[in-house]
């Protein structure tokens, strides 16, 4: 049985060498210029392959792994393939950087007729499709989810994460709306600063509801329709025990940015949000096509989606749209891996 060589990667722009197979890559925004420094780089890093990860080509760095017959992957998309192949034709090279490299990965079939127009040979291309971001799931202290959870089972449980306290208003308006439907709804609220925590407070016990305070230990009980949260620095744990969640800053201006829609996503939550969408748009926008979050425009809308999304399976369904969706990039990831895998060398018996 041949077994392949472990993935000693030497990856420019940005990502750089692993000496061994456990260590860790080191980052090189610069690779050198200078033909004479490449070669010297690549002799002393040693490196079972080279991946170009931000679709810029380093002419003197792909020449010198050329030379020593390292594999060198580049991710690119077309507007980089077609510069890279542009500056090549200009420079009047026969062999330039872009025929050079080993394999192009390219995000969809635009890139892939860029790299074909190139000259690249068909069987050196792979086309991956676009790889959202991958992002690390939000920890949380798994005793006090372990102890919160019993206690709101059998509960409508919803969430205002990263709330700041001008929707307040509007948040605490679809809540009332929500109990008159669940007596024994709970809302979840983490404020989007600490200073948006007493404001908050202060308008949910003038409208009558019965509010628990996180920083103040107060004990949730069955009677309680709010817990106040200090902030958002236990998202990680709100974002476990609610099945949906509503993302603050989403429903008017506010002066803070709403959360990457993907922190829920990843943690089984349901996902709603306002129109007011200044960061994040375009992920935004392949959840809601996918059927992974839901655009809601005031309070009306918000009480309503809780409520349907209280039914059994609805909130399930959802969440797991939002899941796949977050995980998307993974898979990408996973692909491109086992790419530059398959160039690597392999052991011997």
């Amino acid at each position: 049985m041949r077994r392949r060589r472990g993935l000693r990667l030497g990856a420019l722009g940005p990502v750089v060498t692993a000496r061994g197979e456990r260590s860790i890559p080191q980052v090189m925004a610069d690779p050198p210029a200078d033909p004479a420094a490449a070669r010297a780089l690549v002799q002393r890093l040693a490196p079972a392959a080279i991946v170009l990860t931000d679709g810029t080509i380093p002419a003197a760095l792909v020449a010198a792994a050329d030379e020593a017959e390292l594999p060198v992957t580049l991710i690119a998309d077309r507007h980089q393939i077609a510069a890279a192949a542009a500056r090549t034709a200009w420079r009047g090279m026969r062999r330039g950087p872009l025929m050079r490299v080993s394999r192009v990965i390219v995000p969809d079939t635009a890139a892939e007729e860029a790299a074909l127009r190139a000259g690249i040979a068909p069987q050196r291309i792979d086309v991956t499709g676009s790889a959202p971001p991958v992002l690390p799931a939000l920890s949380c202290n798994m005793r006090e989810h372990a102890a919160l959870r019993p206690l709101l089972a059998h509960r409508l449980v919803w969430l205002a994460a990263a709330l700041p306290a001008a929707e307040a208003p509007a948040i605490l308006a679809a809540h009332r709306a929500v109990i008159s439907a669940h007596h024994r709804a709970l809302l979840i609220v983490a404020p989007a600063r600490p200073e948006d925590a007493p404001p908050i407070a202060a308008a949910a016990e003038a409208e009558g509801l019965a509010v628990a305070r996180r920083d103040e230990d107060d004990e949730l009980t069955a009677d309680i329709q709010l817990l106040l949260a200090e902030d958002s620095h236990e998202l990680g744990l709100w974002y476990r025990l609610a099945p949906i969640s509503f993302m603050g800053g989403t429903l008017i201006v506010a002066d803070s940015a709403p959360r990457h829609p993907f922190e829920p996503a990843a943690l089984g939550s349901a996902i709603l949000h306002g129109q007011h969408l200044p960061v994040h748009a375009d992920v935004w926008s392949m959840l809601d096509r996918a059927g992974a979050a839901r655009l809601v425009r005031g309070a009306v809308q918000l009480g309503a989606a809780i409520e349907e999304l209280g039914a059994p399976d609805a909130a399930a369904r959802m969440a797991l749209a939002a899941w796949r969706q977050a995980t998307a990039g993974a898979e990408i990831n996973r692909r491109i891996a086992e790419a530059v895998l398959s160039d690597l060398p392999e052991d011997g018996p």
